[in-house]
Formats: C-alpha cells, sequence, structure tokens
C-alpha cells in the first residue's frame, strides 16, 4: 500500500481509500477478471464503491482529486479514447476530480461529457438504493468473494460497461459492442433467483389487523344483543382486510424505484405483496428478484437492479403464485422483455402477453399510474392494459 503521508486533507483522504479498500475489496487474485466483463470496468466499479463508503463514514469527496484531471481529460479526449474516459469518469464518478476532468473533456468533445455526466447519475442512483451494511458486506458468497463487492460491484460494472460498449452516441462513427465475452442471445428467460436476504423490516400501517364490523346477514349470529339495541338488527359480523393487490416492478436499467415510490404503493394499498426483479445479463445464480413488501410488511430499503430485465416470465409467475383471490396484479415495466442474455426476444413477449391476457395484468410505466389502480382499494383484474413489445403480443393474441 503506498500513501502519502503529509497531514493535509487530501493525504489524510487518500489514506482512508486504500484503507478503506483493505477493508472491503476482495483479495482473491484475479478476482477483478471473475465475470464476463472487462477487468478494468470492475476495477472502476470498485473504486466508486470505495469512495462512496469513504462519504457515508464522514470523508469530504471534493478533497479527492490531484491536479491532473484536467489535462488527462483533454488529452483522452485528444486522443479519441472513449474507453478510458467512460472508465476514468465512472472511477471518481461522485467527487470533485469528475468536475476537472469533464473540464477537460469538455473542450475537445462535449458530447462524451454529457454521457459521462448521465453515467454519474445512473451509478449514484443505484448506489443510493444500497444500505451502508450492504455496500461494505464481506461475507463470503458461494463464489467466496465478499458480498458487497460480489452484489454492487457487480451493479456498478455492468453500468459502465454499457457506457462502454454503446460506444459515443452521436459523437462519431458507429461501432460494434466491445464487451468480453458478450453475453449472446439465448431465447430463454433466466431461471427465477430469489434474494432472501432483503429484509422485510417495518410494518405497514394499516395492513395487517382484521378488522370486525357489524352486519345484517351471515351465517352465524354473534351479536344477539343487538335484536334490542340496534335498529337494524346486525346479529352477523363480517371481517375486512388492509387492501391488498399484487405489484411486479422491473427494475432493470431502464426503470427505477426508490424507497419514497415503495412508500406511496404501500399507501394505497397496504395489504399488497410487492415483487421487484432484474437479472444480469449472461451471469448464473445471482439473486434477480426479491420481495419488497409482502401483506403488512416492507423493506426499508430497496434493493437496486442488475442491468438486464431477463426473468420477467418467471417474475409474473411468482407473483401470480402469491395472488388472493381475485385481486388485481399490477406491473410497473417498460414493455420490454428481454432473455437471459439481455436481449429481446418476441417468443417470450408472447409468453408474457398470454399472462397478461389469461390474469388480466395491468402494465403501467410509472408509479403514478399504479397508484391510480390502487387506490381503488383493488386493481380491476377486468380490462387488460400493455406496454411496449407486449402490447403488440397482447393484440394479436386478443
Amino acid at each position: 500500500m503506498r500513501v502519502p503521508f503529509d497531514g493535509g486533507e487530501h493525504g489524510r483522504l487518500v489514506r482512508g481509500h486504500e484503507l478503506m479498500h483493505a477493508r472491503v475489496s476482495p483479495l482473491t487474485p484475479g478476482a477483478f477478471d471473475v465475470w464476463p466483463l472487462h477487468a478494468r470496468s470492475v476495477e472502476c466499479a470498485e473504486e466508486f464503491r470505495v469512495n462512496q463508503l469513504l462519504g457515508r463514514v464522514g470523508f469530504e469527496l471534493s478533497d479527492l482529486r490531484d491536479g491532473s484531471e484536467r489535462l488527462t481529460g483533454t488529452r483522452l479526449a485528444e486522443a479519441g479514447d472513449w474507453d478510458e474516459t467512460i472508465w476514468f469518469a465512472a472511477a471518481v464518478s461522485g467527487t470533485r476530480a469528475l468536475r476537472d476532468l469533464l473540464s477537460g473533456v469538455r473542450r475537445e468533445r462535449p458530447q462524451w461529457a454529457s454521457v459521462c455526466r448521465g453515467l454519474e447519475r445512473a451509478l449514484l442512483a443505484t448506489a443510493r438504493q444500497a444500505s451502508t451494511a450492504s455496500l461494505a458486506s464481506t461475507s463470503p458468497g458461494d463464489d467466496g468473494l465478499p458480498a458487497g463487492f460480489a452484489e454492487h460491484t457487480r451493479a456498478f460494472a455492468e453500468l459502465i460497461s454499457l457506457h462502454v460498449d454503446r460506444g459515443p452516441e452521436g459523437c462519431g462513427r458507429p461501432r460494434a459492442a466491445r464487451r468480453r465475452d458478450r453475453p449472446v442471445a439465448t431465447g430463454v428467460f433466466a431461471p427465477l433467483v430469489l434474494d432472501r436476504s432483503v429484509a422485510l423490516d417495518r410494518l405497514v400501517v394499516g395492513a395487517v389487523a382484521l378488522r370486525r364490523a357489524p352486519s345484517a346477514t351471515g351465517r352465524q349470529v354473534v351479536r344477539p344483543g343487538r335484536l334490542v339495541t340496534d335498529p337494524s338488527r346486525r346479529l352477523f359480523h363480517r371481517t375486512s382486510r388492509g387492501s391488498g393487490g399484487v405489484v411486479v416492478v422491473d427494475q432493470s436499467g431502464s426503470m427505477a424505484l426508490s424507497v419514497e415510490d415503495l412508500k406511496r404503493l404501500l399507501a394505497a394499498a397496504p395489504g399488497a405483496f410487492v415483487l421487484g426483479y432484474s437479472h444480469a445479463p449472461g451471469s448464473s445464480g445471482i439473486p434477480n428478484a426479491w420481495v419488497l413488501a409482502q401483506r403488512g410488511r416492507a423493506a426499508t430499503l430497496v434493493r437496486a437492479g442488475n442491468v438486464g430485465n431477463g426473468v420477467d416470465g418467471p417474475a409474473l409467475r411468482f407473483a401470480l403464485s402469491r395472488r388472493r383471490g381475485g385481486e388485481g396484479v399490477v406491473w410497473i415495466c417498460d414493455g420490454q422483455v428481454t432473455d437471459s442474455g439481455d436481449h429481446a426476444d418476441s417468443a417470450l413477449a408472447e409468453e408474457c402477453a398470454r399472462l397478461v391476457v389469461r390474469h388480466g395484468i395491468r402494465m403501467v410505466s410509472t408509479v403514478d399510474e399504479a397508484l391510480g389502480l390502487l387506490d381503488a382499494r383493488r386493481a380491476q383484474a377486468g380490462g387488460v392494459q400493455a406496454l411496449g413489445r407486449v402490447a403488440a403480443a397482447v393484440t394479436a393474441s386478443l
């Protein structure tokens, strides 16, 4: 470990950064080369994770720069080195160093700077979904890697790789994807792997308690005294629950769900079952679905997605298996369906369309639209509503 010994704030921050690496980064040789992603993407994703943890324990990230960033940005832009520009920007996202880097990039290629800012926003939004304990977790998984690295660094690296592969859109010649061992189209959904580490650690007000109210009809007399005291002679009782429903949420790269969004959903339907899903393209064994709320209990934090769709059909079937009676099902998504390699597939879209028609699933693109259905105490299953590729398949099936 090489660190400066001076007593300045910058030296203190660098020492903290390297010590955080020692605390949370994997020691396994070749750990940055374990996934079908370029090792440089994983390396920069880990730099970003470590910086985020530094900020959460009280370090001021604005001091994490050495003065060379502006010149580096200029030279990368002049050389047309798109990949390294994205990697460098990802590594310093969330710090003042990114501003200096992009001031140099902007002189030569202003559109590149805009893309880098967009990547920073995506990385920060993903990081905000993770608790500090989860982000820093060193509990070993089945592959021997620390859980925080295996889950969150992987998600950050996927975002970075997507930007690298996409190329400088509108900034130069189109090019083929550059991700090493890029997942190929499989034509099948990934198996559903439920993340059971998501804790449903808070109670939802108005969801759990059974409510018994007097009724004039029923099978068994339970309140005979009401023959005298109640003009309506409500001798029976009826039981009601808090409003429920089933909500399935696509949390892929094109979609997002915040803690506030989840609270709004549960305010409209306290007894709902809420399932989020997103698959890491080409992966195996990584959790790709998680229960965010279940009949009166909910997660305090919303788990981030894994970039791709990949498991739309299995997620819908799992959610439908948790349906009670005739309660409605709402699917918050963009209408796009992909296979385990995150490639669009018309046959899989048709498979989801059949589920939509058969079970009366209502598809919406935003949480606000879902609230319009859930506020009615129960999403009505009678009308089919579909979006995107699934909509075309629904129309054909009808």
